[in-house]
């Protein structure tokens, strides 16, 4: 079947608290063959209550950009917030071909962020990303993905990896663009520039088959929409970590932050 007017705009907002408590935020609408849906998660952590994941698909508002800040509420959810910027913004055709592209655009790679949650108010850093997609992602070639942000006192760090027949990295530290860094679930690495990042991955914020999940719920939005994908795409698996990181550059002191990281394993089939 033929693919057409294919649109995701999707945004990710995240939280992490003073305390290690986080919360990460999707909002996104998807088009196509003139259906539209509407998605809306919310992903909440903290050591007394662990994870707690909600979502829906209506009345879903697309946060605002004006300047260095971004605003986002949901009303269903009850929380509204700002991330204003304190780093520069990044930005990365991550696939481009005749039938569609994917735009990374890394608004805030680190923010302060202020909360609204009913009647509490809660502050802390952030980070927001926004994907323009108008090809389907499963033509895009990977068989891993690999992504996630990093901020400590100083420094910040992004990075996405695919991996498939070849391997491709976009990959910046404080804001300079590096290439040729070696990506791994539990560590950063770059030889060339002396500088590491160990990730402990001690808070699984998901591990699930989301995007098998998510589709499913789309279907009343989408009909047949699943009918298109592969099951390598349908069923990968999805791995979430809040980890706290140990960052050495250059043989001087450690420096502690914290990230937001995940692996997307496509190698999984349905069994």
């Amino acid at each position: 079947m033929a693919i057409s007017n294919f649109h995701l705009n999707k945004w990710f907002l995240d939280f992490i608290g003073d305390k290690g408590e986080a919360m990460i935020f999707y909002a996104a609408k998807l088009t196509w063959n003139g259906f539209s849906a509407h998605y809306a998660s919310w992903i909440q952590y903290d050591s007394e209550n662990g994870v707690k994941i909600s979502s829906h698909f209506r009345n879903v508002i697309i946060p605002k950009k004006k300047e260095k800040l971004i605003s986002w509420h949901d009303d269903k959810f009850k929380v509204s917030g700002q991330w204003e910027s304190v780093a520069k913004p990044l930005q990365a055709r991550i696939y481009d071909a005749d039938h569609g592209f994917l735009d990374w655009n890394c608004f805030q790679p680190a923010s302060k962020v202020k909360l609204n949650i009913g009647d509490k108010v809660v502050k802390g850093n952030g980070y927001v990303e926004q994907l323009i997609l108008t090809a389907p992602p499963w033509h895009i070639p990977m068989n891993d993905l690999r992504w996630g942000r990093f901020h400590s006192l100083g420094n910040t760090i992004v990075w996405i990896e695919l991996r498939a027949e070849k391997q491709q990295q976009w990959i910046w530290l404080n804001g300079e663009k590096i290439t040729n860094c070696s990506i791994e679930d539990n560590c950063l690495s770059s030889d060339e520039r002396a500088f590491s990042l160990k990730l402990d991955r001690g808070v699984v914020i998901e591990s699930e088959k989301k995007i098998h999940q998510v589709v499913h719920k789309l279907l009343r939005y989408l009909p047949g929409f699943n009918k298109l994908m592969p099951s390598k795409f349908l069923m990968a698996k999805n791995h979430k970590w809040l980890s706290k990181g140990e960052f050495q550059k250059n043989g001087d002191p450690v420096i502690n932050g914290m990230a937001i990281h995940e692996w997307v394993d496509f190698n999984v089939q349905d069994q």
